[in-house]
C-alpha cells in the first residue's frame, strides 16, 4: 500500500485517542455504542421499552419475537445500563427513563468513529482491540503519519508519552511487537511487517479516525 494513501495529521483533530481511560472497557461492547446513538438523536428521555424497540430496530433484529425483545430488555437492565451510569455516561432512573449524562465524557466526533467501527462486519473484534490505550495511541500515531513507521519509531513515542504506562521504550518495543501491532493487523487496520518492522496504515481503517 502506496504510503501517501492517508494524508497528514498536522493539526489536531477529533479521534478515537480521545476516549477517557477510564471508559475503555465500557465502550467495548457494539450495544452500547448504538444506545448511545439513540439517546444523542434523541432530546428526551427514553423509557426502557422505547429503548428496547429503538435497539432491537437499530440492530435489525426481528422485533415481532417476544423472546428476542425480551433478551435485549434484559442486557439492557442488567448490563449495558448500569455499565454506563456508573461511569457517568448516562442518568438512568426506573421511572423517569434514560437520558445521556449532561456532560458524559465521549465527544460526539468519538462517538460517531465507534460508530463507524460498528458499521463494519467485524465490529465485536475491532471494538475490543482497538478501544484500548496502547493501541488507539498507536493507531492514531500511524494515521497521522504520511510515510511508514518503525517499531522502534512507535514505541519511542508512546514511552515518551507514557501511554498505557509504557514509559520504557525496549519493553514498549517487544509489547508491540509480539502483542499489539498483531493485534491491530489481524483486524485489519494497519499492515504490519514483521521482519523489516515496518507499520503502514490501512486506507479505509484510517478514515475512522479523520
Amino acid at each position: 500500500m502506496s504510503s501517501d494513501a492517508h494524508p497528514s495529521g498536522a493539526s489536531k483533530r477529533d479521534s478515537l485517542e480521545n476516549i477517557p481511560a477510564e471508559c475503555y472497557d465500557v465502550f467495548r461492547h457494539p450495544r452500547r455504542i448504538r444506545l448511545l446513538k439513540i439517546l444523542s438523536a434523541t432530546q428526551t428521555r427514553l423509557s426502557l421499552t422505547e429503548l428496547t424497540t429503538a435497539l432491537v430496530e437499530s440492530e435489525g433484529i426481528d422485533g415481532s419475537n417476544e423472546q428476542t425483545r425480551d433478551d435485549v430488555r434484559i442486557s439492557l437492565m442488567h448490563t449495558h445500563l448500569p455499565r454506563l451510569a456508573d461511569n457517568d455516561i448516562i442518568e438512568w432512573d426506573t421511572e423517569t427513563g434514560v437520558a445521556l449524562a449532561s456532560e458524559h465524557p465521549l465527544p460526539p466526533a468519538d462517538l460517531a468513529s465507534l460508530l463507524e467501527l460498528c458499521e463494519r462486519k467485524n465490529c465485536d473484534r475491532l471494538l475490543e482491540v482497538l478501544v484500548h490505550p496502547v493501541r488507539i495511541g498507536v493507531f492514531s500515531m500511524v494515521s497521522d503519519s504520511d510515510q511508514p513507521l518503525s517499531v522502534k519509531t512507535l514505541a519511542s513515542k508512546l514511552a515518551a508519552r507514557n501511554v498505557g504506562s509504557l514509559s520504557d521504550s525496549k519493553r514498549a518495543m517487544v509489547l508491540l511487537h509480539h502483542t499489539h501491532l498483531p493485534m491491530l493487523a489481524d483486524v485489519g487496520v494497519l499492515e504490519f511487517d514483521h521482519e523489516s518492522g515496518v507499520v503502514m496504515g490501512d486506507e479505509q481503517a484510517m478514515s475512522i479516525v479523520q
